[in-house]
């Protein structure tokens, strides 16, 4: 499994639909998954009420997808917004259970992030509350490939994903 992080509106599916195209891998969004078997939709602000709760909806939906197949993308996180807006991280236990063989981190300056989130979501955020969130999803990122002895790929924006999908494709091969 190859595991596409990245806080919200630095386009993680964009980016896995590409790669869908180029490598000839299914897409997933763990947001997807986690609403499908909760039947609860997420939120626009995407505060999240129960973050441990929603990670166990998460593994049940990659178990079935397990079983039907063995190659896929995920896309998700490694920090969410909790319920009261601070900055959560996801347990390491989930990452464990996930068991990815690659790591690829988007990033992008904040500046665009929320032009894009206003865009989408019709919200406005902070780019100070959107640079300190991307610092902490990297650093957790970070610490979760050296715990699992996986390698992680860093992007460096969104003129970065072409090159990014050259790199990945060189792994699986």
């Amino acid at each position: 499994m190859i595991f596409v992080s990245g806080i919200h509106g630095v386009r993680k599916t964009y980016f896995c639909n590409m790669m869908r195209e180029q490598l000839g891998i299914r897409a997933y969004s763990a947001s997807k998954l986690i609403t499908e078997q909760s039947k609860q939709a997420m939120s626009s602000d995407k505060h999240v009420m129960d973050v441990d709760k929603n990670q166990m909806f998460l593994r049940k939906a990659i178990n079935e997808l397990r079983m039907k197949q063995e190659e896929f993308i995920l896309d998700g996180h490694f920090c969410l917004l909790n319920k009261d807006g601070g900055i959560s991280r996801i347990s390491p236990d989930i990452f464990t259970f996930l068991d990815p063989d690659v790591i690829v981190l988007l990033m992008e300056k904040p500046s665009i992030i929320a032009e894009r989130r206003f865009q989408r979501d019709g919200i406005s955020i902070n780019e100070n509350s959107l640079y300190t969130f991307q610092e902490e999803e990297k650093k957790y990122a970070e610490e979760i490939a050296t715990t699992l002895n996986i390698q992680l790929i860093v992007s460096a924006g969104s003129d970065d994903l072409m090159n990014l999908i050259g790199k990945i494709g060189e792994e699986k091969r």
